[in-house]
């Protein structure tokens, strides 16, 4: 059953967040309790210098409401966000605008394409017009590589190295230690397209299958036992002869979640030395057997349904989405595990259903960790365009909107958004730490190198393609694009020498 209805507890929550804000310093709870900053400064923005900017408008670029799940609520409270994110907004930036006396002002992008081309716009015409820009991380790194950023690393006053700038990003989005774009405990989205698997538990229970919870901990979650457990649930239900959309499934997977699981194994699309250089890594020889066995998971009909596939079907029965009609087959005992982004958590909590959630599959059991791809596609960063004057007032801005989102923006998403209203039982809140705890940007990803997120020629997608192909041609068709990634992989490498 749900735990709670999409606004009913809102005041409930608004009545809390009232005494979270007066107490959030001891706030101690899963993966918020590790964002609290490590300096020995222990006052917020201690480790930032007084500074009276007399109030200075500071302007943000943001992605706006032409997209709908992945748009910014992270500068400005919407009208459409919850008010539990609003409030905690509007609390966040009356902490950095009082204390650096600042106004913080946002403008949002009203098409795709936009963000990068407004940014270029300003810059070629001398107009300085945004002091931060916050793009989808593939955009910021396609502007990086043509000279459009600061380098966060030169400046004093952006604390890279704390804990509320995402350490993973941080490290996995650099080049030759150079990192021109970062994300952080502001951004919303880089936490929603974190990748794990959802599953309905009734399924398991009436079926008497093990519990994914127990396997999590034990370290027997993995794609083997996946798939035996998938192939128990998957059945003809509906009464037609061959499988729809609205039969049952054990695993509802979608196209770009091979990516996920092949990182979730272990494995890494590219990798870097130890002079912070990226490096090709998807062919090695573990990393074959790893799609190999992910290949014959996507191409058991007895255990996997391809969700893009069903789009007639879906549209046909009047459905909004062919996710739509997924998240309704888990909400209706239809089906056992499916993958999704966190983003999906919320629609999927409109439903009487009785939910779990669990990481990304391991390969095998003597993996030592569980591994969650971010889908950067549409994860959040921060950048500096490099037309920008006042240098040293933007970097104290933009470190105090990321320390001061610690316990205030960040908290109210993961924890009392995530944890308390959409998670049913301490077992999930558990999964969530494990998910959010070991999170993976891999630059083959990012860079698109070869093509682009959804070209069958690159790196980032070629083995979405081939698995939905039915035909494993793995190694020859990495070979074949290989030039054209190195190439591409090459020149991203010179920019950032």
């Amino acid at each position: 059953m749900k735990k709670y209805g999409r606004f009913g507890v809102f005041l409930v929550l608004i009545a809390l967040v009232s005494s979270l804000f007066a107490a959030c310093s001891d706030a101690d709870d899963g993966e918020a309790s590790r964002t609290v900053s490590t300096t020995s400064e222990t006052t917020l923005f201690g480790n930032l210098p007084a500074r009276d900017f007399g109030g200075a408008e500071i302007t943000i670029l943001v992605e706006g409401d032409y997209m709908t799940t992945y748009k910014s609520i992270e500068i400005m409270p919407q009208e459409d966000s919850p008010e539990i994110i609003n409030t905690a907004v509007s609390n966040r930036n009356a902490l950095v605008e009082e204390r650096f006396n600042v106004k913080l002002k946002e403008i949002r992008t009203t098409a795709s394409g936009e963000m990068a081309n407004n940014i270029k716009n300003s810059q070629l015409s001398g107009s300085n017009e945004y002091d931060i820009v916050m793009p989808y991380i593939p955009t910021a790194a396609s502007l990086a590589t043509q000279g459009t950023f600061v380098l966060l690393n030169d400046l004093e006053y952006l604390h890279l190295d704390e804990p509320y700038w995402d350490q993973g990003s941080v490290k996995g989005l650099s080049i030759n230690h150079k990192n021109y774009f970062a994300t952080g405990d502001f951004s919303l989205l880089s936490l929603a397209c974190t990748h794990a698997i959802v599953f309905n538990k009734d399924v398991v229970n009436d079926n008497k299958l093990e519990n994914p919870y127990t396997l999590v901990k034990e370290n027997k979650w993995t794609i083997d036992k996946l798939r035996e457990m998938a192939k128990v649930i998957t059945q003809d239900s509906n009464g037609k002869p061959g499988m729809q959309f609205d039969d049952t499934y054990g695993f509802l997977i979608n196209n770009n979640f091979v990516t996920s699981m092949f990182v979730g194994s272990g494995e890494r699309l590219s990798n870097k030395d130890d002079n912070d250089m990226p490096f090709i890594s998807v062919n090695t020889a573990k990393g074959v057997d790893v799609f190999n066995k992910i290949f014959e998971l996507v191409n058991d009909k007895q255990a996997t349904g391809h969700i893009e596939s069903f789009l007639s079907e879906a549209q046909a029965a009047g459905k909004s989405s062919v996710w739509q009609a997924a998240t309704e087959s888990v909400a209706n005992k239809r089906c056992l595990f499916r993958a999704m982004s966190i983003a999906d958590l919320p629609e999927l909590g409109e439903y009487e259903c009785n939910f779990g959630v669990l990481p990304i599959p391991m390969y095998s059991e003597d993996q030592e960790e569980y591994y969650s791809m971010v889908s950067t596609i549409y994860a959040s960063c921060a950048a500096i365009p490099l037309s920008n004057p006042e240098l040293e007032r933007t970097a104290i801005v933009l470190d105090a909107l990321c320390q001061a989102s610690t316990k205030t923006v960040k908290y109210n998403y993961y924890q009392v958004l995530l944890k308390d209203r959409k998670i049913q039982d301490y077992e999930s809140e558990e999964m969530l730490d494990i998910i959010f705890g070991n999170r993976v940007y891999d630059l083959g990803v990012v860079y698109n190198w070869g093509g682009t997120n959804f070209d069958a020629n690159s790196l980032a997608a070629f083995m979405n393609n081939i698995a939905f192909s039915g035909s494993n041609t793995f190694t020859s068709k990495f070979e074949s694009i290989r030039d054209m990634i190195e190439s591409d992989m090459d020149k991203t490498v010179a920019a950032f020498e």
